[in-house]
């Protein structure tokens, strides 16, 4: 059927161009006529009707091969369409549980550890002694100190009678006075000192964790706690975020917190951005409290966290993958009609922020678009399409 009428085209495109060879010799016949523009305007009619048929013409030639064209190999896709959702963003980081009432207990004198009064497990209170360093030549200092003040205390009180029955000089009795004090003061620096050898607990709570043993060397190494002392209240998650973040993390941004050991999340906020950027990693602190209650919690416990930084409630979304660049722009491949098949179009767009795989579009797109989003990787701009 094609073919047929092919050929009544290719008879028809004969016959005009038979008719504009008429035309010429028609020119030439009457171009020594006298009524020229006469002439002139029946040709131009006659013009306008060979370009109309010829418009025809072509417009069946176009007809014909769209007719022609084979819709099963058109290249088949999937489509995705544009709609308007709630957009967030997180800031992924990872940070601990603590509490406030955390403590690592630290030996305050160096020296041999003589007895261990407390161990894992135990509960204490606040001033408790967890051991005790060996202060043995401080004791016997204090020892000597003692009958040194015992013996000066009762030259000061015959001293001080004397003085007061105006007997004997000024000056033995503010001697006897000054040696009663001075050895005062001795023995109470070296009380301070002996104290420094107990190992006390700073607050009420378990031990957590014990670091020494009896006999074993101590001293005050920051690095290396005697004791961990744990009450476990006041629980908080702290974490350490980039500082490409710091203008971005703002107290009362929405946080999730996920205990992957345990497979338990909550919803909290930022209660706390750090003002000081460590120089060291180039990070900023941040801290949530965390309520009571969680069961299964311990210190120090692995904590993911998720920051909300950004947040829309209605924002033009599709999946990060169908996303391409060229040398120009971003775009996506979207359809729209092609004469009176489906096509594939290159639609530059604005992409904003992008989180878990999908993109935020700022601007190229509208709701109800249809974005090609399997089998776009190969397109030509204005292929034919099938779905």
């Amino acid at each position: 059927m094609n073919n047929s009428k092919n050929k009544k085209i290719r008879s028809d495109m004969k016959t005009i161009n038979l008719s504009i060879a008429g035309i010429v010799v028609l020119f030439i016949m009457f171009s020594c006529s006298s009524d020229k523009h006469a002439q002139l305007t029946k040709l131009k009619q006659q013009q306008t009707l060979i370009a109309d048929k010829i418009k025809n013409l072509e417009d069946e030639l176009k007809s014909a091969g769209k007719d022609s064209l084979k819709t099963e190999k058109f290249k088949f896709v999937g489509l995705t369409d544009v709609k308007s959702n709630a957009f967030d963003h997180f800031i992924r980081v990872q940070g601990k549980l603590d509490g406030d009432l955390n403590a690592a207990v630290f030996a305050e004198a160096p020296g041999t550890v003589s007895a261990k009064f407390a161990d894992v497990g135990q509960k204490v209170v606040k001033g408790q002694v967890l051991a005790q360093i060996d202060d043995q030549q401080y004791r016997s200092q204090m020892q000597s100190l003692e009958t040194n003040y015992k013996f000066a205390a009762d030259i000061f009180d015959k001293q001080k009678r004397l003085w007061d029955q105006k007997i004997g000089s000024e000056v033995q009795y503010l001697q006897a006075k000054t040696n009663k004090e001075s050895l005062d003061r001795q023995i109470s620096s070296l009380r301070q000192q002996v104290e420094k050898f107990k190992i006390k607990s700073p607050i009420d709570g378990t031990i957590e964790e014990c670091n020494i043993k009896v006999g074993g060397v101590v001293s005050p190494d920051p690095r290396l706690a005697a004791y961990r002392v744990v009450a476990f209240k006041n629980l908080k998650v702290t974490a350490e975020v980039s500082e490409a973040y710091s203008s971005r993390v703002q107290v009362g941004d929405k946080l999730i917190v996920l205990f992957p050991d345990i497979n338990k999340q909550i919803e909290t906020k930022v209660d706390f951005v750090s003002k000081y950027i460590n120089p060291v990693n180039r990070t900023f602190m941040i801290e949530t409290k965390i309520l009571d209650g969680i069961q299964d919690l311990k210190a120090n416990m692995l904590a993911i966290i998720q920051i909300n930084d950004y947040h829309s409630d209605n924002s033009l979304q599709v999946p990060m993958n169908v996303i391409q660049t060229d040398q120009v722009d971003s775009y996506v491949y979207i359809v729209r009609s092609k004469d009176k098949y489906n096509a594939a179009f290159k639609q530059p767009v604005v992409i904003g922020n992008s989180y878990n795989g999908v993109a935020e579009i700022l601007k190229g797109l509208v709701v109800g678009d249809r974005v090609i989003s399997v089998g776009y990787q190969e397109l030509v701009d204005g292929e034919y399409i099938r779905f």
